[in-house]
C-alpha cells in the first residue's frame, strides 16, 4: 500500500462493508472517510481529497459530521449524506477576520522530490506577519524527523511565533515517518542520520530558488531524535544548515537502548550493519562541524544519556571545533532554555 488506514470506524457484516479513514489522493496527509466491501473491492473515498476531515459516522452509517480544512483553509463543520458526501447543512464556520486584521500569515504547503529521484515529500512554509517579499528572510527548520514519527500538520491555524522573530519557518515530513505506506518508511532502515537528513535538507534547498529566501542564513533545532537531527543536519549537510541547536541528542546510535536501535538499524556487528552505524554518528562526522552548534542536555536524562553528549564534545575539542553548551542541573529529558535558544539564533541569523 502507497497509504496508511489511520483507523477502522465500522464494520457492517450483514451489508459486507467496512468504514475507515485514510489518506486520500491530493496530500497524503489530508486525512479522508472511505468505505469498502470487505473483500476489499469497491473502495470509495467520501470525503473531498482535496481537504482534511475529521468525521464522526452517525450510528446508523447513513450521515456524518465532517470538520474539514487545510493549512491555508480555516475549518468548518458540516453534516454529509454518508452514501455520496453530499452537503446536507453548514452546522459551522471559523471567522478568521480578527486573524487577517493582525496580519497573520497562512501557513503554505509545498513538495520537493527526494534525491531518490522518484519520492515526493511534503512541508510547510510559515511567514512574519509583516512579510515584504522584497526582503530576504533567514530560514528555520523545526524537526524530529524519527522514524515512524508525525507528518506535517494537515489542520488550519496560527503561525509559530518565531516567524515574529523575523523568520520563514519551515517543517517537512521526510521519508521514515508515518501516514506514506510501508515502503515510505522502509527508506531509512539502517540508514539512520542519512536518509532523513538528506530529506530534511532537501526540503529547505527547494525553497532557496524563492526570491525572498536567504539560502545563506539557515538554522534549525530539536529534541532527543530532533537534536540528534539537528546535529546531522549541520555535519552531514552544510551546505544547507549553517545553525543549529540540539537538545537531549544521541550523538552515537551504540550508546541507545536497542529496543529501539536495532528495531531500525539492525546489529552493529561488521557483518551486519556497522558500516551504517559509523554513517549515521556525530562521533565519526564531528570533525566536520562548520557552523555554529549549540548542545544541551539535562544532567538526569534517564532516556538519552549525558554521555552522549560529553562524547560529542570530546569529539569537537579533539577536532579543534567550537561549540556551545547549556546544561540543565538535575533536568531530564527536556529542551534548552528557549530564551538562549532564541538569542542564540537572532545572534546567529541575524533576521
Amino acid at each position: 500500500s502507497k497509504t496508511d488506514v489511520d483507523d477502522v470506524v465500522r464494520v457492517d457484516e450483514k451489508k459486507g462493508e467496512i468504514w475507515f479513514t485514510a489518506a486520500g489522493m491530493f496530500n497524503p496527509y489530508f486525512t479522508q472517510l472511505c468505505r469498502a466491501k470487505l473483500d476489499g473491492s469497491g473502495m470509495k473515498i467520501v470525503t473531498d481529497s482535496r481537504f482534511h476531515h475529521d468525521t464522526n459516522l452517525s450510528p446508523d452509517a447513513k450521515y456524518f459530521l465532517d470538520v474539514e480544512q487545510k493549512p491555508d483553509v480555516a475549518p468548518r463543520t458540516v453534516l454529509r449524506d454518508a452514501s455520496t458526501g453530499k452537503e446536507l447543512a453548514e452546522l459551522a464556520k471559523s471567522d478568521v477576520s480578527k486573524m487577517d486584521e493582525a496580519g497573520f500569515k497562512k501557513t503554505e504547503l509545498f513538495s520537493f522530490t527526494a534525491n531518490d529521484g522518484k519520492t515526493q515529500c511534503w512541508g510547510t512554509l510559515q511567514f512574519p506577519s509583516d512579510f515584504d517579499a522584497n526582503k530576504k528572510y533567514p530560514v528555520l527548520l523545526n524537526l524530529y524527523a524519527g522514524p515512524e514519527s508525525g507528518g506535517i500538520s494537515p489542520r488550519f491555524g496560527l503561525p509559530s511565533p518565531q516567524t515574529d522573530l523575523g523568520f520563514l519557518v519551515v517543517s517537512v515530513a521526510g521519508r521514515g515517518t508515518t501516514s506514506r505506506g510501508k515502503a515510505f518508511r522502509d527508506a531509512v532502515y539502517g540508514k539512520l542520520g542519512i536518509v532523513e537528513i538528506d530529506d530534511q535538507a532537501d526540503g529547505v534547498k527547494s525553497l532557496f530558488n524563492r526570491p525572498y529566501v536567504d539560502g545563506n542564513r539557515v538554522g534549525l533545532q530539536g529534541t532527543s531524535y530532533g537534536g540528534y537531527a539537528t546535529i546531522m543536519g549541520l555535519l552531514h549537510r552544510p551546505d544547507v544548515f549553517k545553525v543549529g541547536c540540539a537538545s537531549s541528542s544521541v550523538t552515537d546510535w551504540r550508546n541507545y537502548d536497542t529496543i529501539y536501535t536495532e528495531r531500525y538499524m539492525g546489529l552493529p556487528w561488521k557483518e551486519e550493519n556497522e558500516a551504517g552505524y559509523d554513517a549515521g554518528s556525530a562521533l565519526k562526522l564531528a570533525g566536520k562541524l562548520q557552523g555554529r552548534l549549540m548542545l544541551y542536555f539535562g544532567s538526569s536524562d534517564n532516556n538519552v544519556h549525558p554521555s552522549n553528549t560529553y562524547q560529542l564534545v570530546t569529539a569537537l575539542e579533539k577536532a579543534g571545533l567550537r561549540y556551545d553548551m547549556q546544561v540543565g542541573p538535575d533536568r531530564e529529558h527536556t529542551q534548552m532554555n528557549s530564551r538562549t535558544m532564541w538569542e542564540y539564533f537572532l545572534k546567529y541569523l541575524k533576521p
